[in-house]
């Protein structure tokens, strides 16, 4: 069941200008194209939210595909 307020949102695969990543959104804005989960990672450190992403994993939902998709359904990672 999806969070109705979540403080992060990893969006689908697919959202990059390239057809490639996922949209990274926080509270209202999207802030970047992750390509990895390390990218993921990297930008809740930059937020200031690792920290809460460690006590509370449930900060961060992810839609369209969870932690470990990074290419388009059907096809193989690089």
């Amino acid at each position: 069941m999806e969070n109705p307020d979540p403080l992060v949102i990893v969006w689908g695969y697919g959202q990059g200008p390239d057809g490639s990543g996922r949209r990274v959104q926080i509270g209202r804005h999207v802030i970047a194209i992750a390509e990895t989960r390390s990218d993921v990672d990297q930008l809740l450190k930059m937020a200031g939210l690792a920290e809460w992403f460690e006590l509370d994993p449930t900060i961060v939902e992810w839609r369209g595909g969870d932690p470990d998709v990074w290419s388009a359904p059907g096809c193989s990672p690089d």
